[in-house]
């Protein structure tokens, strides 16, 4: 599968904006060479821009909108034609420049994933920007809009203007990494189908004895193909991912203290106590009881 270009980061801070405006250059137009110490974004409107960086040519067009990288120098080809832009200049020392399938963007993106009940705190925190891209134009009048609000209010000084500059470029920016998402998400439709049926079966009823040959009978395929499906997608395996979803609710039953031990693993289809309290102890290194004990009022 193919390795594309992505801007990573830790959505814990807020990215410092610097500046924004509008370009309007007729035609024949060249972009300048530079290389700049700031991330910067073009957001195109209208007409073509040729433009290289690090040895990657880019043709912009309408729709278009591209990120640049500190430290690597970027300049224009001629090109025929006018181009109309949004420029952003900001700097955020939590980003770097990552390549990635489509499919490890999705397991990085795991934060607002059905897949993955209980996501990490990093992984909640990922943030995750395609460095090239042409967002639908539903989402594009969404940026454009956010944009405008963003390059109109930094035309007032008011008060905390740093502050809400900040916020506004933290928004923006956000909906960019969305628009990714949903683009990535339309396009494996057919192939997530399967996997994020699996996923919802397993959420509704894992208090419940699951077995391979029960979803053979439920989803009418081999369990082997499923579960390399499924994989593909999530990174675990199906029944992995089942005990995984049963001991962190296991640990929510145990910490409300109204279920003894037994009572618990009946709840999470557990065929006994004995063998609840082995998984549980294999994922938390402590017995059911012992954590219960420390998470006690």
């Amino acid at each position: 599968m193919e390795l594309l270009p992505y801007i990573s980061g830790f959505s814990n801070s807020l990215p410092i904006f610097l500046l924004s405006g509008v370009v309007h250059i007729p035609s024949p137009n060249k972009h300048f060479q530079r290389i700049s110490q700031n991330w910067i974004i073009y957001i195109i409107t209208d007409g073509i821009m040729q433009i290289m960086e690090n040895g990657n040519q880019y043709t912009l067009t309408a729709g278009d909108i591209i990120i640049f990288s500190p430290g690597k120098c970027h300049y224009g080809l001629l090109t025929n034609e006018h181009i109309d832009y949004y420029y952003i200049h900001f700097d955020w020392n939590c980003l770097q420049d990552i390549t990635m399938t489509s499919e490890e963007y999705l397991q990085q993106k795991v934060g607002g994933h059905p897949f993955f009940p209980t996501p990490s705190s990093t992984v909640q925190n990922t943030f995750l920007l395609p460095k090239y891209f042409h967002p639908t134009h539903s989402d594009f009048e969404k940026i454009i809009r956010q944009m405008q609000h963003l390059t109109n209010f930094n035309s007032t000084n008011g008060l905390h203007q740093q502050s809400i500059n900040d916020a506004l470029l933290f928004v923006l920016l956000l909906q960019m990494s969305r628009s990714e998402l949903s683009h990535i998400l339309h396009t494996e439709q057919e192939n997530l189908s399967l996997p994020f049926r699996i996923c919802d079966y397993l959420k509704n009823n894992y208090s419940h004895k699951i077995t391979g040959s029960m979803l053979e009978d439920i989803f009418h395929h081999n369990f082997d193909y499923m579960n390399r499906r499924f994989k593909q997608h999530t990174g675990t395996t199906i029944f992995a991912f089942l005990e995984n979803l049963r001991i962190e609710q296991g640990k929510k039953l145990l910490k409300s203290r109204q279920f003894t031990i037994s009572e618990t693993a009946e709840a999470l289809g557990f065929c006994n106590a004995f063998y609840f309290s082995r998984v549980f102890k294999k994922h938390e290194a402590i017995t059911p009881s012992e954590y219960q004990q420390k998470h006690s009022v």
